[in-house]
């Protein structure tokens, strides 16, 4: 379980988060909000990428806020995947067992659930966007992470393969049991993933009931800062 608290975060003199808090327990959590709104900067602070200025992280009632990323377990899948180019698929998935977490059984697990044994000694270079962002998720899904937080990860990908992607991630992360936080800006990306929602505005973050709330939040507060 995650218990974010009173995340709090000021580059120079904006401030970023205000107070921020979220829970996610063994659940796949969408957090939306518009470009700008903080989300990214929420999700690396949870990762450790990125201090913040107040508050605590939870991971399992032990607070991890002063450790590196590597000490957290967390596993983090950026909006453009950071793979190795002069690796291959096998070698990037692979990398993430690096710290002695994970099992070659866990690896062989996730590379079928996600359909990768056919691509495992293709380079980057030779992979569409949704392979790369596959691999990109199974290496971060094999060394079992406590917690996997995904940041726009489907950036660049075109709407008709999100919605043939989206439902296959889904279906992996519940069948390996991982807790997800997901952020997008995309309410309709949200709903073909996740079992329940958070919006953040303003650097605050509260929790919604649907994804079409979150749509019509979203739309108020872009026409609120185009008035």
């Amino acid at each position: 379980m995650l218990k974010a608290k009173g995340i709090t975060k000021k580059f120079k003199h904006q401030i970023v988060l205000q107070e921020a808090s979220l829970e996610v327990d063994s659940e796949i959590k969408a957090l939306i909000g518009i470009n700008g709104s903080g989300k990214s900067t929420f999700l690396k602070i949870l990762a450790g990428i990125v201090s913040a200025d107040h508050g605590s992280v939870l991971l399992n009632g032990i607070d991890v806020a002063g450790l590196p990323p590597e000490k957290r377990n967390v596993g983090y899948v950026p909006q453009h995947p950071a793979l190795f180019r002069h690796l291959t698929v096998k070698e990037n998935i692979l990398y993430g067992m690096r710290n002695g977490r994970g099992s070659i059984e866990a690896y062989e697990r996730v590379v079928a659930l996600l359909d990768l044994e056919s691509i495992l000694d293709k380079y980057p270079r030779e992979l569409s966007g949704g392979y790369r962002t596959r691999t990109s998720l199974a290496r971060a899904l094999v060394p079992k992470p406590q917690i996997l937080l995904m940041d726009e990860p489907l950036t660049g990908i075109d709407v008709v393969l999100k919605e043939r992607i989206l439902p296959d991630f889904r279906k992996v992360l519940k069948e390996l049991q991982v807790p997800v936080l997901y952020v997008t800006h995309d309410p309709k990306e949200a709903e073909l993933l996740a079992d329940n929602y958070a919006i953040m505005d303003d650097g605050k973050i509260r929790q919604l009931d649907t994804a079409a709330e979150a749509f019509e939040l979203i739309r108020t507060s872009i026409l609120k800062n185009y008035a």
